[in-house]
């Protein structure tokens, strides 16, 4: 409940946004992936002790990657873009805020404002 309390005062934008499903996870590092279940962009958050990187890193078209900072700050991307987390040294959480049912909304850009 907090972090969706989190969320909903990021922005105007972020309040409104109908979150289904939270993903929280421990030093997730994954290989490029596209979320096929999630009807609309997601919101992610990063916290920890980590360094040198862990970046959420997004394909915005086949010839430019997007590496966004997520440590402590909340950001916005499509997942249905590939995207992965660089690598880093420490200890990283994330939390993943995203939609699985209801309103499905076409894919137009990989990064969006929060």
């Amino acid at each position: 409940q907090l972090a969706l309390e989190l969320l909903k005062a990021a922005s105007a934008k972020a309040a409104a946004f109908e979150v289904t499903a939270m993903a929280v996870t421990k030093n997730f590092r994954g290989s490029p992936h596209i979320d096929q279940n999630d009807f609309s962009v997601q919101y992610a958050l990063a916290v920890g002790d980590f360094a040198s990187g862990g970046e959420l890193c997004v394909e915005e078209n086949p010839f430019l990657v997007r590496g966004l900072n997520t440590h402590n700050r909340l950001v916005c991307i499509d997942g249905r873009y590939p995207h992965w987390v660089s690598g880093y040294t420490g200890e990283r959480y994330s939390i993943i805020f995203y939609r699985t049912s209801g309103d499905w909304d076409p894919p137009q850009q990989a990064v969006h404002p929060v």
